[in-house]
Parts: C-alpha cells; structure tokens; sequence
C-alpha cells in the first residue's frame, strides 16, 4: 500500500515538475523571441530616424514672426489684442485656405510670451492639433482631443489591466495646460466633441469615469484616484482656424471666442511673399515671372508650390535665374487657371511658351 502511494506521488511530482519546467521554457523562449523582435524593431526605426529627405520649401517658407504674415495686418493686430497682455481669450480665425491663418496662430503663443503681465510662462506649450484627421470613438476608449479611459477589459493582460485597476490618458486639451490649444479647421469637429470641448473651457479641467473605479479599491495608485476626484487641469486658450463661413460654426463656440477675420491675399500680396520665399531659398527670379505667378497663385501657398517646381526646373537645368518662361511652362503644364489677371491688362498666352 505504501508502495502504491510513493508511486502515485513520484507520478504526479513528476507530472507538476515537468508542466513547470515546459512552462518556465517557453516563458524563456518567449522571452529571447520578444527580445530579438524589439532589437530588430528598434534598429529599423534607429535606421529610419538616420534618413532625411530635404525640408519641403512650403516649410523653408513659412513664416517665422507676426512681421513675416503678409496681407494680414489688422488680422495680426486683433489676435495680439486677443492673446498678448494679462487676460488672454479664446480665439476663432476665418479665412481662405493658405492666407496665414495657422502661421498666425504658431507664431502668437511666442508673442503673448513677451507682453506685459502675461500669464503664460516661458514654457508655455502650442499644442497643435487637425479636427480633419481627430480619432474618435464612442465608446471613450481613444479621444486624442480630450483623453481617454483605458478600462481593464480593453487593456489586455498588462499589470494594471490584471489589477483591474483604470488607467487615464491625457488628451491634447491636458497637453496644452497652460498654454495654447490650436485646432485647425476646427469645424469639422464632430458634435459630441465640441460638446466635450465646451465643458472642459468652462471647467478648465477634465473629468473621467469608469465603471471599474472604485474609491474603496486598495488597489489603485493614488494618483488615479486624485485624477477620477480631482479631474487633470487643462487651462489653456483655444485658437481655432477654418475656412467655413461663421453661420457653420456652432454658436456656442462662437460665443466664447473673439472672432478674427483673415482676407483673401492681394496681388500684392502674392508678390511679396514670392520674393521673400526666393530669398530664403536663394534663387534669383525675374520681375516678370513673379509677376505672373502673382496673376495664377490663389494664395501664398499656390505661389510657393510653383516657386519650388520652377527652382527644381532651374537646378536640373543648370541655371540661376527663374525666367517668365519657365513660370509660363509650370502654369501650362500643372493647369493653372488665371485667377487675378483683370480685363485691361495684357494676358499672355502660356500655352506657347517653353521653358529655355
């Protein structure tokens, strides 16, 4: 009888020994696989950080200081009469597309910064963001704009999702606390995240919940409970840019901003941002071919595009100077269509000209 038992035993020590040993293998291997794969991983990303195509001229170009916004003078005047001093406010900027609206708006924060009894520090953030391209999901698990809850059910097996314990992430609206907040075409967000927006604006925070937080729950960090308590501040001022009419923009938005109108860019305009993106790129251009990129260019953004293809057409050429020819051929071949010239100028015929 003894004999029978030592036996059984022995089986089933062997039986519990060997599981744990395959089970203490493969934790192993699966250990050496992870390993090997984020080596691998990080020296292709290592290997893709190393390489560096040029910086497009649109960016080259772009304005750096509220002096170097063309065509925008009362539009520049009224964001600094918005955001600079000692009470900062929201702010809605309306204009066409390529007009400066989100050079504005980059170069504001900086310029708030420097003003008298400003309540920006000097580490204030601009935080950017584009409502055309915002993630959502209704069920609050990814919201970039405001932050998000990551309940243990959708985080998988990691050691707060075991825990049962919540986990908060912060959406740009946290990111920007003390700073400022940009949305680009701000109209195309959706309505439950304008809703959203509004309530953080009045309360200057967010709040979270979750229906696996628990104040009894031991648990949980203290600082996931101060956070479902306490909210995480986001005291920022909003500048929003579109190009939709004011009536398209919900009343409740336009309310708590100070509205900004951007024109549409002059001829004039159009020149002098032209010369001022051939002097930082250093090319030479004649008179007359800014002159007529000024005619086909809707907005500066129009006019920098052209002025790239006619620098690359110049370097594959071997040249220095930008001609009228080689304008006319860009224009003939990328399907410009005139949008400024006026009845008694003379119009020249870009379908017959070819670049030297």
């Amino acid at each position: 009888m003894n004999s029978v038992i030592m036996i059984t035993q022995f089986f089933f020590t062997l039986v519990i020994g060997m599981y744990f040993f395959t089970k203490l293998r493969n934790e192993k291997s699966d250990s050496e696989t992870l390993a090997n794969n984020s080596k691998k991983e990080a020296e292709h990303l290592n290997c893709m950080r190393h390489i560096h195509l040029s910086e497009p001229v649109t960016e080259t170009a772009r304005p750096k200081n509220v002096n170097e916004i063309i065509g925008q003078d009362d539009g520049i005047r009224a964001i600094k009469a918005a955001l600079c001093g000692p009470d900062p406010q929201h702010i809605l900027i309306y204009g066409p597309a390529g007009v400066g609206k989100t050079a504005a708006a980059r170069v504001a924060l900086e310029c708030a910064k420097k003003s008298n009894g400003t309540p920006f520090s000097k580490n204030a953030k601009f935080i950017e963001t584009d409502a055309t391209i915002m993630r959502y999901d209704e069920r609050s698990i990814a919201d970039p704009l405001i932050g998000s809850v990551h309940d243990p059910i959708y985080q998988g097996a990691g050691a707060y999702g075991v825990a049962g314990v919540p986990q908060v992430k912060e959406g740009a609206v946290s990111k920007a606390h003390g700073g400022v907040l940009f949305i680009d075409e701000i109209g195309e967000l959706q309505t439950c995240q304008i809703n959203k927006l509004l309530k953080v604006l009045e309360d200057r925070k967010v709040m979270f919940e979750s229906a696996y937080y628990s104040e009894e729950n031991k648990k949980i960090p203290t600082y996931i409970h101060d956070v479902f308590k306490n909210g995480i501040p986001a005291d920022f001022r909003l500048i929003g840019a579109t190009t939709r009419k004011p009536e398209e923009i919900p009343e409740a938005v336009r309310s708590r901003c100070v509205e900004i109108y951007f024109n549409p860019l002059t001829r004039d305009n159009i020149e002098k941002i032209i010369y001022g993106a051939a002097e930082r790129i250093k090319i030479n251009i004649e008179q007359n071919a800014v002159e007529m990129i000024a005619r086909y260019a809707k907005n500066g953004r129009d006019a920098v595009k052209i002025l790239q293809m006619a620098k690359n057409i110049i370097f594959l050429d071997n040249r220095r100077n930008v001609t009228l020819d080689d304008i006319a051929w860009i224009l003939k071949t990328c399907h410009y269509t005139n949008g400024y010239i006026s009845s008694d100028e003379k119009i020249i015929d870009i379908s017959v000209i070819k670049p030297k």
